[in-house]
This record gives structure tokens, C-alpha cells and sequence, in this order.
């Protein structure tokens, strides 16, 4: 049994503890990376020639599949397949999403044949991840993504105070070591990606379109409670 399973039953309540003081549930942190990830991709779309076939797109650590429902896969235009070590948790993302594929792995090699993804992304993974193993996790992650597509890391920006409050209080982060985004850029470019460009997100705990445009305009500013990083697998 992973660390993760063993918090399978009080996941979502330890969270929304840790972040009880920002007025905000887990939700609504989950939205953001959200929009964040629907943007990557319609981005991408755009940008290269798959328009008449859905984006295949992995989830590297899902989870319980929280983020799944927002990223409408069948209205969005992709073919989800979401990933973890933690096998309980995964037998519950399949019974709450249905449109989205779900794989157990041992936290090493994924099981899929190279260059079988568009984009693969990570959620708040890597400061799970021992540091010795961030640039091997990057490179097996780049394997299984096609020549010009992304990886994606969203992860805790440690320049945020807020944000180390909630990792100190959060006990399934108790052996968290979080990277700076200079960090994950260079070790992007060690596993052999190129163009990484970040995203700082989450400035305020207000919930409305006015304050979402505001977060978007700031993301150059190293202050958001968390980062988005997306590099290329060269062509």
C-alpha cells in the first residue's frame, strides 16, 4: 500500500484543512489548474495539425481523477488516460469518471510504448518525487510524449509563504521537497526538452470572471501560490 493510499478515506478533508484559512475549498484551486490546462491545450490545438482527432493527453499522479470532471474530456476535444501508484485511489477515479481511461504503475517506468501522448502533465507530483529522481521522472515522461508535444508540471511555488503554510500543515506533504520553477526549468533542458515557459498562478482567493483574467495577466509574477511549466519534446 502506497502513502497514498493510506489517506485515501481523509484525502480531501486534510486538504481542505490545511487551506481552511484561505476561505477558498479544494475545488477552487482545482479550477484553476483547470483553466489553466484547457488554455495549454487549445493552445496547442491550434498551433499544430490535430484537428480532426482528439488530443491524447495523460494525467502522470492523478489521484482520485478531482480535476478530471473539469477538464470535460468529451467537450474538450481530448483522450484522457489518468495514471497513479496508488491503486484505491485509482479504482475510485474510474468509478466517478467514466470517460477517462485509469492505469496503476510502480512509479518508475509508465506503461505505454514511446511517443504514445500529445501531452503529458503532473500535478503536484514531483515534490513527492526524491530530488535524485526529477530529471529521470521529466525523461520518462518525455518518452511517452510524441516529437513536438508537451510536458506538463503544475507544482507548489515555494517563494509563496501561503503556500509553505499549507505544505507544513498538510501531513501527506510531510516529505515534500518543493523546486522552484528556475529549478524545474534547468532540469527540463537536463532531460532533453527545450522552450520551457512558466505560468504563476493562483494570486487571490476570489472566485469570479474579473478576478480569473486578473490571476491570467499576473503570470509573469513569481507569487502565485502555485507554477505551470510546459516544455517541448523536440521534433
Amino acid at each position: 500500500m502506497t502513502e497514498f493510499d493510506r489517506y485515501r478515506d481523509g484525502y480531501s478533508t486534510q486538504i481542505d484543512s490545511a487551506i481552511a484559512f484561505s476561505g477558498q475549498p479544494q475545488d477552487f484551486f482545482t479550477r484553476a489548474k483547470a483553466r489553466y490546462l484547457l488554455d495549454t491545450f487549445s493552445k496547442f490545438r491550434s498551433q499544430n495539425d490535430v484537428s480532426l482527432r482528439p488530443l491524447d493527453v495523460l494525467d502522470i499522479g492523478c489521484g482520485q481523477g478531482l480535476i478530471h470532471p473539469h477538464l470535460g474530456p468529451a467537450q474538450s476535444g481530448i483522450k484522457l488516460t489518468g495514471i497513479d501508484v496508488a491503486g484505491t485511489v485509482i479504482e475510485e477515479a474510474k468509478a466517478t469518471n467514466p470517460d477517462v481511461h485509469y492505469d496503476v504503475y510502480e512509479g518508475t517506468r509508465l506503461p505505454y510504448h514511446d511517443r504514445s501522448f500529445d501531452i503529458a502533465y503532473a500535478i503536484a507530483v514531483m515534490h513527492h518525487v526524491p530530488p535524485d529522481d526529477w530529471e529521470s521522472f521529466l525523461i520518462e515522461a518525455a518518452r511517452v510524449v510524441r516529437p513536438g508535444g508537451l510536458v506538463v508540471i503544475i507544482e507548489h511555488n515555494p517563494l509563496n509563504p501561503l503556500t509553505q503554510k499549507i505544505v507544513r500543515s498538510c501531513p501527506f506533504d510531510q516529505n515534500a521537497v518543493l523546486l522552484r520553477s528556475g529549478r524545474l526549468a534547468k532540469l527540463f533542458r537536463a532531460a532533453g526538452m527545450v522552450d520551457p515557459k512558466q505560468q504563476f498562478i493562483i494570486f487571490t482567493p476570489f472566485d469570479t470572471p474579473f478576478f480569473h483574467k486578473l490571476d491570467a495577466s499576473l503570470g509573469w509574477l513569481p507569487l502565485g501560490a502555485q507554477y505551470c511549466m510546459a516544455a517541448h519534446v523536440p521534433s
